[in-house]
C-alpha cells in the first residue's frame, strides 16, 4: 500500500511539471490574438492533417506487421491497422501505456502467440519510435544550437548521429548486450534475448524497411505545423517543423506532461520565436497540431473499433484484459 501511495504520489508530482511549463508559457499569452490566428485556419487543411494521419498510421501499422512476421506472426494487414488505430485510441484517452498493453493483448488472443512473442513484438515497434525520434532530435538540437545556420561541424555532428543509428541497426548487440547485463528478471531477459536474436537475424530483411517507414511517418507528421504556419503567414522552413515536432514528441516519452500539455507548447514557442514569431502563433499551431493528432487519433481509433474490433471484442472486455 505504501509502495502504491509512493508511487502515486511521483507520478502526480512528475506530470504536474507539464502543467508548469503550460503556466509559464501562456501567462503572458494574448489570447484574442491566439484566436484570431487559429480562426485564419483553413478547414481543408485539417481534413488534410487527418489523412495524414491516417497515412501515417497506415505506415506505422505497416512497420508493426513486418516485425510481427520476424517472429512468426502472419496475419492480414488491415487486421493490424485496425489493431494499431484502435489502440492509438486507448493510448489518448488512457494514462500510462494502456494502448501498448492492448496490442499485445490483441496479438496473444487473435494469433495464439506466446507472451515473449507479443510482447517482444510490440517493444521492437517501440525501439524504432525511440531509435528515430533520438536520432531526429539529435539533429534537431544541432539545428537550434547553430540556430539553423549549416557549416562543417554541424554538417559533421549531423553525419555522426547518422552513423551511430546506422551503427545500432546492423550492430543491435551495442543496444542489447548492455540492457542483457543489466536486465533483472528473467521474463525481462527472455524477452530482450528474443528481440536481439530476430534483429539479428533479419537485419537486411527487417531493418532497412523498418528504418525507412519509421522515417518517412515522422517525416510526414511535421508537414502539419509547415502547413498551417503559410495560413497566418509565419512562414518557417521544413527543419523547424521537424525540430519541433521531434523535441516534443521525444519529451512526450518522459513522463512530465499528460498528452503532451505543457512540453509541446513550451517546445514550440522556444523553436517558433527563433524565427522572430511571437508566442501568439506557435501556441495557435500547437494547438490545431494536437487536435488533428490526438482528437484525430480518437476518431480514426473509434471508427476501427465501430467497423472492425467490436466485431470480435468489447471495448470493456480489451480494457480488462490490458490492464
Amino acid at each position: 500500500m505504501r509502495k502504491k501511495t509512493i508511487r502515486r504520489a511521483v507520478f502526480i508530482l512528475l506530470h504536474s511539471i507539464g502543467f508548469l511549463l503550460l503556466y509559464f508559457v501562456v501567462r503572458k499569452l494574448d489570447f484574442r490574438m491566439t484566436a484570431e490566428y487559429f480562426a485564419l485556419f483553413k478547414t481543408w487543411k485539417i481534413a488534410a492533417g487527418l489523412v495524414i494521419l491516417f497515412l501515417v498510421y497506415m505506415i506505422k501499422s505497416y512497420r508493426w506487421l513486418l516485425i510481427n512476421r520476424a517472429f512468426g506472426v502472419n496475419g492480414r494487414y488491415t487486421t493490424f491497422l485496425a489493431f494499431f488505430l484502435f489502440t492509438g485510441f486507448l493510448g489518448t484517452i488512457t494514462p500510462g501505456r494502456l494502448g501498448e498493453f492492448a496490442k499485445i493483448w490483441l496479438i496473444r488472443n487473435r494469433y495464439k502467440s506466446s507472451i515473449t512473442v507479443s510482447t517482444s513484438s510490440v517493444l521492437l515497434d517501440r525501439i524504432w519510435d525511440v531509435l528515430i525520434l533520438s536520432m531526429v532530435g539529435g539533429i534537431s538540437m544541432m539545428l537550434i544550437i547553430s540556430r539553423f545556420v549549416i557549416n562543417w561541424y554541424t554538417i559533421a555532428i549531423i553525419g555522426l548521429i547518422f552513423i551511430i543509428a546506422f551503427g545500432i541497426i546492423f550492430f543491435p548487440g551495442i543496444l542489447f548486450r548492455p540492457a542483457l547485463a543489466l536486465a533483472g528478471k528473467k521474463p525481462i531477459r527472455e524477452e530482450l534475448q528474443q528481440i536481439y536474436e530476430t534483429w539479428s537475424q533479419n537485419r537486411m530483411r527487417l531493418m532497412i524497411p523498418g528504418f525507412c517507414t519509421s522515417l518517412l511517418a515522422f517525416g510526414m507528421l511535421a508537414v502539419i505545423p509547415l502547413m498551417f504556419s503559410a495560413d497566418i503567414n509565419a512562414m518557417i522552413n521544413y527543419g523547424t517543423s521537424v525540430t519541433a515536432v521531434s523535441i516534443s514528441n521525444i519529451l512526450a516519452f518522459i513522463p512530465v506532461s499528460i498528452a503532451g500539455f505543457g512540453t509541446r507548447e513550451f517546445v514550440f514557442t522556444r523553436v517558433w520565436s527563433l524565427h522572430s514569431h511571437p508566442a501568439e502563433i506557435a501556441i495557435a499551431i500547437s494547438t490545431i497540431y494536437f487536435i488533428i493528432t490526438y482528437l484525430g487519433s480518437m476518431l480514426l481509433g473509434g471508427i476501427a473499433y465501430m467497423t472492425s474490433i467490436r466485431k470480435f471484442y468489447s471495448f470493456r472486455e480489451i480494457r480488462k484484459r490490458a490492464h
